[in-house]
Parts: C-alpha cells; structure tokens; sequence
C-alpha cells in the first residue's frame, strides 16, 4: 500500500500505477498515476465524490517526498448494491496527469484570437441577458427584437465594422 497527500488529506492507496508521458506541446516528461482506495458508507462517498469533482490537485507521493502540480482526467466508483448506505464499501479509482510546468507561449495571433473569441462570447451572455430581462419584463415579445436586430444590421453594419477594425477616428478624416 503506497500513502499519498492530495491537498493536504493524507490517503492509503492500492494499485498505484505510474507511467511517464511526454506532453505534446511543451515537450516536457509528464508523470499519469492512478490509484484506488477504498470507504465505507454514503457520508464518505459524498465527501470523496465531491473531493475529487476539483480540476487541480497538489499531490505528494508520501515514500519520495515528491511534490506534484496534478489535473484530474478522471475519477470513477464501484459498489456492490443497488444503493450506497452506512455500510457499503466504495472504491474510489482515480487518475491524475502533472501538469506540466512551462506552457506554451500564445504568439501575438493566437492571442488576438483568444481575446475575440472571449470578447464575442461575452457580448452574446450580454445580449441573452439582455434579451431575458426585456421579456421577463414583457417589454418585447416573440421575434420583435430579431427583427429589430435585422433592421439595424442592414442599416449600420459596415459603419459598426469599420468602427471595430479601425477605430471611430480614421473613419471619421
């Protein structure tokens, strides 16, 4: 049995498997490890399920001293009985990826590119609100603010566009 620390709760494994990958593109030697163990009833099981929802996880392999930064690819449990109860014994298996320590820089474009992305997800989380309160409100209905769109983007859209890409100066001289 192999003991682990994951964010400071101390726990008693078995089949403890560790394999090393290389990252695809840092290049870097990345350690994967799974694991199992083991609780007994339905209080526990929610506690460790929840535990091992979270995306990240400091792990210290007990016998090295080896610190890892770890993401979770997966978690998954085994129990024998139609239902969990006090006593029913559940076996967590779990696998962990370190995660690896330089990532790739973003070149100038790739980042311009992240950047409108993000910027026209949250314009459209803006408009859905938006859009929900106004009918919340029942201050529109239906296709009326569709219709409304389609009318102002055939009157304004080029201007908008130009505005966007060169600023509201240089379309003005």
């Amino acid at each position: 049995m192999k003991r682990l620390i994951i964010n400071n709760v101390e726990f008693n494994v078995e089949n403890f498997e560790e394999k090393t990958i290389t990252h695809s593109t840092t290049g870097e030697q990345l350690k994967k490890i799974g694991f199992a163990f083991s609780v007994t009833g339905k209080k526990d099981y929610n506690l460790y399920d929840l535990f091992f929802e979270s995306p990240h996880f400091e792990l210290t392999i007990v016998d090295t001293n080896e610190k890892l930064k770890m993401k979770n690819i997966s978690h998954s449990t085994f129990y024998q009985a139609a239902e969990i109860s006090d006593d029913t014994k559940v076996v967590f298996r779990i696998k962990l990826q370190q995660e690896p320590a330089k990532e790739k820089e973003l070149t100038k474009d790739q980042k311009l590119m992240v950047n409108a992305v993000n910027e026209a997800v949250l314009s459209r989380v803006r408009f859905k609100a938006l859009e929900e309160i106004l009918e919340e409100k029942g201050l529109i209905k239906g296709d009326e603010l569709f219709d409304k769109i389609e009318k102002v983007a055939k009157r304004d859209f080029d201007t908008l566009k130009k505005e966007l890409l060169y600023g509201k100066e240089e379309i003005n001289t």
